[in-house]
């Protein structure tokens, strides 16, 4: 240690060490070949994989194409900071940081080492006057690669003890701890290889390498000196040497794989939750095929994430189909879908079922959680959409896409209807008058439903107590086709979108207020695909804004005012509870507005909220278009949110979201369960006092 003290006292540019010292040129010479067969083994397996991701089609949009500056943004924050990695698993996300620090550190470092090699190779310098592995330098280099091993070696081993717990998602493979192994022993033997190499040379000046020195202590008192260290440390360097050739040589056939194709996902992907590609006839009548048939009608780039995912399972654990004891995994999704890939000429089915198609609710929860980027529900509705052109989709679904195709709503109820629900409100539409500051979308389920009749009915009274000249646009009003698009028939939603663009165009609409998140989501995210090709114009020109957030705009200008002894007089239940919609809280990451609403007219002690609440939200079961799906109340994919509301000992349960209104109602009335669900309008509408 006083040794060791005194040479950091007095650093200077002789400090240094011989680079491939006790090497001799035999050995030189192997390494330098099987360098080569190692590198050629990765290329290769790396080369057999583009040849896979290019089966894929070519997409419409490259990720390439993407601004320089919006990669560089991702590959720093995504990758070398590790922000989707660390956002949940708290332990197993600090763990995969040390991994891929200490790997990634010391792979540069081994970089480094190889440039001051060769350049000074190419000059005649002598290996201990080298170019700039000395000084400070070399202080600060060896210090930092300790350090990096063993942040490597801590990861590795938190890794190697998950996959022993019984409990762990992880899937087992037993390449894994073939990788694992060959990381730890690469450490133990680098450190082992320094410390005989630091007793080999014996002199003050190798001995900055502090895990190194802690190695060199115990094998001097174990006897070895600088004269018998040599055969020692050569067998150990060629056995270091051996284990990274082999982890290079292994790389791609391996799901180390995932480094760097995941590394690629989130660099280059397009990824918007809530977001759906289009199809155009055009594309249909080249192909002659609708969605994904075989694994080669997915994109290069969708290929590509197949080979990103590590199977951690985060997917899975949020999946509430899964939760329910549905078919659906979307991991299994991913995994059997890259199985198909290897295997070439087998059907997609044998990746991912038709019944596990089917029981997704697209509630994103598994895109939104994935570390690196891979989107399940892609290709889940890539092949639904097969399924629907191929006519596969029976039963009460169908049913409702037939409905929604002849009477633009799933009900199947004539249009003259939809103004039913406002049965002695004086609602305006939109043909009777001039100047209005919003539309109103009442949607389908406000329309026909009549429990959600009194959401609507709540909301026009919220508006007409405001003074907001608001319209609506009664029997011109169609479904948007959110329901039609995520079960899988594209061109039923855009006949139904095509149809509402040509309405709205005829009138000044600036902004749309829905109590929907799911028309919410198609205002925001699908109708400005067709906007400018279905006689909309060349400007998507309107505002869509939920109802929670409308009426937050409205009370924080003034024009609604909650009576100071609102909270105290309001006829809810001593605690409430509010459940965010998947669609309006992890996809469009609207929280806030419903709970300051909640707030105004709740105490703050008469609120809890939910396990699962703001954008980690759980499903009520309706998205995706299984609101059509025949199940009973107690079999639905909801069924572990009814009872965490039951688990909440909440008597009112607070919505706002007419699909989760009609899920959580029947799930809870199934469980026998006395909890009232009821929506924030109507809560709001009650602190006021103007109910009708």
């Amino acid at each position: 240690m006083v040794k060791l003290l005194s040479q950091i006292a007095g650093i200077d540019k002789t400090v240094t060490r011989e680079i491939l010292g006790n090497v001799d040129p035999i050995s030189r010479t192997v390494f330098y070949v099987l360098t080569v067969f190692a590198l050629c083994s990765f290329v290769h397996g790396l080369w057999s994989r583009w040849v896979l991701w290019k089966q894929g089609r070519r997409s419409d949009a490259s990720p390439c194409s993407l601004p320089l500056g919006v990669i560089v943004s991702r590959v720093v924050g995504r990758i070398l900071l590790q922000r989707r990695v660390r956002r949940q698993r708290k332990a197993a996300g600090r763990a995969h940081v040390l991994l891929f620090a200490g790997f990634g550190i010391l792979f540069i470092g081994t970089i480094l080492i190889a440039i001051e090699h060769y350049s000074a190779a190419a000059i005649g310098r002598s290996p201990l006057d080298p170019i700039f592995h000395k000084g400070l330098y070399f202080v600060i280099y060896e210090f930092v690669l300790d350090t990096a091993g063993l942040a490597l070696l801590a990861g590795c081993l938190w890794f190697f003890n998950r996959r022993f717990k019984s409990d762990s998602s992880m899937a087992h493979v037993r390449s894994d701890y073939v990788v694992l192994g060959l990381l730890v022993s690469l450490v133990i033997t680098g450190y082992v290889a320094e410390g005989l190499r630091i007793t080999l040379e014996d002199t003050p000046l190798p001995g900055f390498s502090y895990v190194g020195l802690l190695f060199a202590w115990p094998l001097q008192w174990w006897g070895v000196t600088s004269e018998n260290a040599a055969p020692i440390h050569l067998t150990l360097w060629w056995l270091h040497v051996v284990l990274a050739l082999g982890l290079i040589a292994l790389f791609p056939h391996t799901r180390l794989l995932h480094s760097l194709a995941g590394a690629i996902n989130l660099a280059c992907s397009e990824q918007t939750l809530g977001v759906m590609q289009p199809i155009s006839i055009e594309q249909v009548e080249e192909t002659g095929l609708v969605g994904a048939e075989k694994f080669t009608d997915f994109t290069r780039w969708q290929l590509l994430s197949l080979d990103a995912c590590v199977s951690c399972g985060r997917c899975e654990e949020l999946c509430p189909a899964d939760q329910a004891g549905k078919v659906l995994s979307p991991r299994d999704v991913v995994q059997g879908l890259r199985c198909v890939m290897e295997l070439g000429n087998v059907p997609l089915n044998n990746g991912i079922s038709n019944d596990a198609a089917w029981a997704c609710t697209t509630c994103h929860a598994c895109v939104e959680t994935c570390p690196l980027g891979v989107d399940p529900l892609e290709f889940i509705t890539d092949v639904r959409r097969n399924l629907v052109a191929e006519g596969k989709l029976k039963g009460p679904p169908g049913q409702a896409l037939q409905k929604m195709q002849r009477s633009g709503n799933p009900w199947g109820l004539p249009a003259d209807e939809r103004l039913t629900w406002s049965e002695g409100l004086d609602v305006p539409l939109v043909n009777d008058v001039e100047d209005f500051e919003i539309v109103y979308w009442v949607g389908c389920a406000a329309a026909y439903d009549r429990r959600i009749q009194k959401v609507a009915r709540a909301v026009v009274q919220l508006l007409q107590a405001a003074k907001v000249k608001f319209v609506v646009l009664g029997p011109e009003e169609r479904c948007t086709g959110e329901s039609a698009r995520r079960m899988g028939d594209e061109f039923l939603f855009q006949e139904l979108a095509a149809n509402n663009i040509s309405t709205f165009s005829k009138y000044p609409i600036k902004k749309i207020v829905t109590h929907c998140p799911h028309c919410l989501n198609s205002f925001k995210h699908d109708y400005p695909q067709f906007y400018e090709e279905f006689g909309g114009g060349d400007d998507f020109h309107f505002e869509a804004v939920h109802h929670t957030q409308f009426l937050s705009e409205l009370l924080a200008a003034g024009r609604l005012a909650i009576p100071e002894n609102a909270q105290g007089g309001n006829a809810v239940a001593a605690l409430l509870t509010y459940h965010d919609p998947c669609y309006l809280a992890r996809v469009n990451g609207i929280t806030e507005s419903p709970r300051e609403l909640i707030q105004l007219t709740l105490p703050e002690e008469s609120v809890v909220e939910l396990s699962r609440c703001g954008e980690n939200t759980a499903c009520c079961g309706a998205g995706g278009g299984r609101m059509w799906f025949d199940d009973e109340a107690v079999e639905r994919t909801g069924s572990g949110r009814v009872d965490e509301v039951i688990e909440s000992a909440a008597k009112t349960l607070a919505v706002a979201c007419p699909f989760c209104l009609t899920m959580m109602n029947d799930g809870l009335a199934a469980r026998e369960a006395a909890v009232e669900v009821r929506d924030v309008a109507e809560l709001l509408l009650e602190a006021l006092g103007t109910a009708s």
